[in-house]
């Protein structure tokens, strides 16, 4: 269907009239109002509009007793890309429903294999135990893999608060790295205003990638640089590096080097990170995530 600009007066329309054109599906005339432009000083519409020839929008303003100073018809120049990312807005919401219903039957599992491996001591079956494990491995990649795609689709405001960094990253080493990694944790400590969970979530997803890249052996370091008004994070590992042609890549929606992962973790670690009014980056030789962070974030 051909995309059409037009001009006209407001011809009596109220603000609200208008917001609820654009809700509308095609009329009799078969048009539709794409997007719809007021300026107050002239007292003049512009609307983008899409009809099947300017025949159809003349007489679409006839019915209303609106006539137009004047109908162009343009080409759209929308591309793969705008379209892909409107799919994937539609795809997220779809996604953050489904994951919300299967976080919750999932976390009910995940607990009952670990009252089973709790009383498991006294089972002797090597196979059972085994099996058990394979449970409960896979209930946490599930989750981790549910959380990404929620973590992604919703956008909590923050929960603003004075926080200790060495706190929350020690939370994030003990839902994140196993015994077999050594840590060496910062030296120091410091204080930020900072939602804390968020963060959380973003020092579990990059310390998840530096296991999984070292195959659950190897170190990792963690360093903690106070500047004047800002805070340096670094979080770096033993692992082999992230290909040079694809380090570009890994904060991009959907990009993954992993076979099963979501390739969202990173994003919304970005995500979280600029809500902070912060940034992170990535470098190789040793592969080091950089977070930095304002002292102190004020309230939206």
């Amino acid at each position: 269907m051909p995309i059409f600009i037009d001009g006209h007066k407001m011809g009596g329309l109220s603000v609200l009239q208008l917001k609820k054109i654009l809700n509308n599906p095609s009329d009799q005339h078969e048009v539709t109002h794409k997007d719809i432009f007021y300026n107050e000083k002239q007292n003049k519409l512009f609307c983008i509009l899409e009809a099947p020839n300017k025949k159809s929008i003349v007489n679409h303003h006839k019915n209303i007793g609106i006539d137009c100073d004047f109908i162009i018809e343009v080409t759209s120049l929308r591309n793969e890309s705008v379209n892909r990312v409107e799919k994937l807005s539609e795809m997220g919401e779809l996604s953050a429903r489904i994951a919300h219903d299967l976080r919750n039957p999932l976390g009910i599992i995940k607990n009952a294999v670990e009252l089973i491996e709790i009383s498991s001591e006294e089972i002797t079956d090597e196979k059972l135990k085994k099996r058990i494990s394979m449970i409960k491995n896979a209930a946490d990649r599930m989750l981790r893999q549910i959380n990404d795609v929620l973590d992604f689709v919703r956008t909590r405001p923050l929960q603003l608060e004075k926080k200790s960094l060495l706190i929350i990253l020690e939370l994030s080493f003990k839902s994140s790295v196993p015994k077999s990694i050594k840590i060496t944790k910062p030296e120091n400590d410091l204080s930020i205003i900072c939602d804390s969970k968020q963060l959380e979530i973003v020092f579990s997803n990059i310390l998840i990638n530096a296991v999984q890249a070292m195959d659950n052996s190897g170190g990792i370091k963690v360093r903690i640089k106070e500047k004047e008004n800002d805070v340096n994070i670094e979080i770096e590992d033993s692992g082999p590096g992230i290909p040079e042609d694809k380090i570009g890549q890994i904060f991009d929606p959907l990009f993954t080097t992993k076979s099963s992962g979501t390739g969202l973790g990173l994003v919304s670690c970005k995500n979280i990170i600029e809500q902070h009014k912060g940034t992170i980056s990535v470098k190789n030789n040793p592969t080091i995530f950089e977070i930095i962070l304002p002292k102190k974030v004020s309230s939206p």
